[in-house]
């Protein structure tokens, strides 16, 4: 559960250079070790690098950068630090 100054935001509404905690609550297990291997993990700080021109988002977290698809950035959420409007 995000702390009272955090936001729990769709990564798909996120601008680029958003930050925030990963939330995988409701991402189908399977789902979630598929991002486990390619080095998203719940808990995870991760910022959004950019969007793709399809709607998805390339995200990075620590030296690890992965894109994803708009589905995908559909059902993941970050408890975002502040100001993000």
């Amino acid at each position: 559960m995000p702390a009272a100054s955090e936001d729990l935001r769709c990564l798909a509404s996120l601008p680029p250079g958003a930050c925030g905690v990963l939330d995988l609550a409701g991402v189908p297990p399977t789902h979630r070790l598929r991002l486990a291997q390619l080095g998203l993990r719940a808990g995870a700080r991760v910022t959004v690098l950019g969007r793709t021109a399809g709607g998805g988002r390339l995200v990075g977290s620590g030296t690890t950068r992965v894109g994803l698809d708009a589905g995908t950035s559909r059902r993941l959420a970050l408890a975002v630090d502040g100001g993000i409007s």
